[in-house]
């Protein structure tokens, strides 16, 4: 159940030509990842995949098994439609990426939630983000607008304080300094609370209630 039920969920703007197929395989490979699976043969392993019944993916591979709600044309697409030939060359692709491993392209969106190259994120930006739109009041728009990099913020507090990152990542030390820092990082990181406090060491509420006192709005 996890995320589900632990925190908001997280939504990405895809760029679909070059990622919406490999962040649609990244999801449906998760169960892999989270389950435990990995030590299993490369067949058992596609075999889970396609009877794994809290996913999409077997939905992909066969009509019989999509639910009524699934839309799965899109990404079909790619791989010559929702066919029996385009199912089986998505499988391919499944499979390929079991085989080789594959980092999340998911990445790309860390922080703004934009999955694309600059180019594509700075049209968004340009187009949907109107200048007088305060970031205070939608947190992905401040996410897409003021977006430093939560590394950077950690330099940047690192060197004005004179402390090494690792005292200033270390819980239990340094309050003043890891709540501001704390701030920082969810105002203009791309971090919401859970993020922050599994960067420095404690659970999302203490991240939220750290930074409190720097708040000014």
């Amino acid at each position: 159940m996890g995320h589900l039920f632990q925190g908001r969920y997280k939504s990405f703007l895809i760029d679909a030509d070059p990622y919406l197929q490999g962040v649609s395989r990244y999801i449906h490979l998760n169960p892999i990842r989270v389950t435990g699976k990995k030590g299993l043969s490369l067949n058992e392993r596609s075999k889970y995949l396609e009877r794994y019944v809290w996913s999409s993916c077997p939905g992909y591979l066969s009509t019989r098994f999509r639910k009524s709600f699934l839309e799965a044309e899109e990404v079909l697409g790619y791989f010559g439609g929702d066919t029996g030939r385009g199912r089986e060359r998505y499988r391919g692709y499944m499979v390929d990426g079991l085989e080789r491993g594959i980092t999340s392209p998911l990445e790309r969106g860390k922080g703004h939630g934009i999955v694309g190259e600059a180019g594509f994120v700075e049209t968004i930006r340009q187009r949907f983000v109107p200048g007088s739109m305060k970031k205070r009041e939608v947190p992905a728009v401040r996410r897409i607008i003021g977006e430093v990099g939560p590394e950077r913020i950690v330099r940047v507090v690192s060197k004005e304080t004179e402390l090494k990152k690792e005292e200033l990542l270390r819980r239990g030390s340094r309050r003043f300094t890891r709540g501001l820092l704390m701030e920082l990082l969810y105002r203009y990181g791309g971090l919401n609370h859970r993020g922050i406090g599994e960067l420095m060491g404690v659970d999302y509420s203490a991240a939220s209630i750290a930074g409190r006192g720097f708040r000014i709005w």
